[in-house]
């Protein structure tokens, strides 16, 4: 036998598949594969429920492994299908789309699925769907979080500033042994399995929130946390104020969206060379209402987006319609 006949006889080999991967993990047993093939062989042929249902989805369905271990062995065999692809399979987004927005992305240091949102591509409603689709896992705003302090030494001992800022994720909630992370990006989740291998007394579980609630939050939780002046994270840091939006509605009802907006502001005035100046807090909250009164007025639309962009040494206030 010729060497080469070898090297054509292994490239006859088939790949393993998803059931055959998560059983040689040690995730499930032959017998949970078979549940879920039967469970999606009857989805295929229902005519009411959704037929392309991924195995590995209809296992985190079952609880029988998590969507964290799916992920994870999924990646670890290259097997993983991408919201770029799944996209462009659904004709939700032509392929030159995609890669635009994929672009953009790098360009202004933003996470694909918020750019995706941001330019209106993809609606919340169609991004929810897609993400639980591919990753059993939810996408949800984090506004309506209510952040216990108690819990603030715990969630940073697990994940300091630093970790949250380069990877764009956040630890919300402890509850119990289960520790709740925001995440901004799929990888985000082979990071949070790594980390899960340190704290293993920790059950870990994570939600899709968008970049502007990652911006929110941030500061939130690591507002105490001593800072470090590497070139690097002020660059982050800055980029983090560039991206931060907040959505009013009501200026006499949302206080802290403002109040949030106007540290970002003074914040972001400092970072480009100005100096601290005594608080304004007061005149800039007038100043919100001011401008949301005029601008509801003007185009017929009671929510306002107000978002910061840096122009040379100064800081401009930006208000747009929504």
């Amino acid at each position: 036998m010729f060497p080469h006949q070898k090297i054509s006889q292994s490239k006859l080999v088939e790949p393993l598949k998803t059931g055959e991967i998560l059983i040689k993990e040690g995730l499930v047993c032959p017998d949970d594969i078979d549940t879920a093939l039967l469970i999606q062989k009857n989805r295929a042929n229902s005519l009411t429920l959704k037929k392309n249902r991924l195995l590995g989805m209809i296992l985190c369905d079952l609880n029988l492994v998590t969507p964290v271990d799916t992920y994870w062995v999924l990646h670890k065999y290259n097997k993983l299908t991408t919201i770029q692809s799944e996209l462009v399979s659904k004709k939700m987004l032509s392929l030159e789309m995609v890669l635009s927005a994929q672009d953009a992305s790098r360009a202004d240091h933003i996470p694909l699925i918020s750019i995706l949102l941001k330019k209106k591509l993809v609606s919340t409603t169609g991004m929810q769907r897609l993400l639980f689709d591919l990753f059993h896992i939810p996408f949800r705003s984090i506004s309506d979080f209510i952040f216990k302090e108690k819990d603030k030494y715990q969630l940073l001992q697990v994940m300091d500033r630093k970790a949250a800022l380069e990877n764009g994720i956040l630890p919300l909630v402890l509850k119990s042994n289960t520790l709740l992370f925001g995440i901004t990006d799929p990888q985000n989740i082979v990071f949070i399995k790594k980390l899960n291998e340190q704290f293993p007394q920790y059950r870990f579980k994570a939600l899709f929130m968008p970049y502007s609630g990652f911006t929110w939050f941030f500061d939130i939780i690591y507002k105490t946390q001593p800072k470090e002046t590497s070139t690097r994270e002020n660059a982050l840091d800055q980029s983090l104020l560039l991206s931060f939006k907040a959505t009013i509605k009501t200026p006499e009802k949302e206080n802290n969206a403002i109040r949030a907006l106007y540290e970002n502001y003074e914040r972001l005035r400092q970072f480009i060379g100005n100096p601290a100046r005594e608080s304004l807090a007061g005149e800039f909250y007038e100043f919100i209402s001011t401008k949301h009164q005029e601008i509801s007025q003007d185009y017929k639309s009671q929510i306002i987006e107000f978002s910061l962009k840096k122009e040379d040494q100064d800081v401009k206030v930006m208000a747009v319609p929504k």
